[in-house]
């Protein structure tokens, strides 16, 4: 998947945007004490009014599976800062299961692919990450502004999709 805001918005459309809002799940994965690691966490902040279930999995998503799966949800959209090489900041890309473990990611304790796996094994949903190259990752708060327009625009493809292609 090209890193194009389109395709993005397109590739959710086409996994989410037949859903009922109730049954999909958006996990936010990162530490916000850790510069742009925070991108999940963030994200989760600006889409929390415009979906049903947001959840901030901070650095643990292990521990929020029991949660998740009571929504019995029929698509997990995790969200997290991914190091996908020699990319620029703000790179976005639909990442699957297959491919999760094959990225450096932050500062997780417990490989999010086999919590991504366990979860599509338990669920049965559709389950996948949008993951965004950070500009930096650093014991600082905050995210960096080039980071803050990526997520920025991402929320806006989400609740444009929330609020016009899924069902009631």
């Amino acid at each position: 998947m090209e890193d194009a805001l389109a395709d993005i918005k397109d590739v959710l459309k086409k996994r989410i945007g037949g859903l009922y809002k109730e049954k999909v799940v958006f996990v936010g994965v990162g530490n916000r004490m850790r510069g742009d690691d925070a991108i999940g966490p963030a994200l989760i902040d600006m889409i929390s009014d415009n979906v049903p279930h947001a959840i901030d999995a901070e650095n643990v998503p292990e521990n929020f599976t029991g949660r998740i799966k009571r929504i019995d949800p029929q698509a997990i959209v995790f969200i997290d800062a991914v190091h996908f090489g020699n990319f620029p900041a703000g790179y976005t890309k639909i990442v699957e299961i297959s491919e999760a473990g094959g990225y450096g990611l932050t500062t997780h304790k417990f490989s999010l692919d086999m919590v991504m796996e366990y979860l599509k094994e338990e669920t049965g949903a559709d389950v996948f990450m949008i993951g965004v190259q950070p500009a930096t990752i650093s014991d600082t708060e905050g995210i960096s502004p080039v980071i803050e327009d990526r997520l920025k625009a991402i929320s806006r493809s989400i609740s444009t999709i929330f609020n016009n292609d899924l069902s009631l």
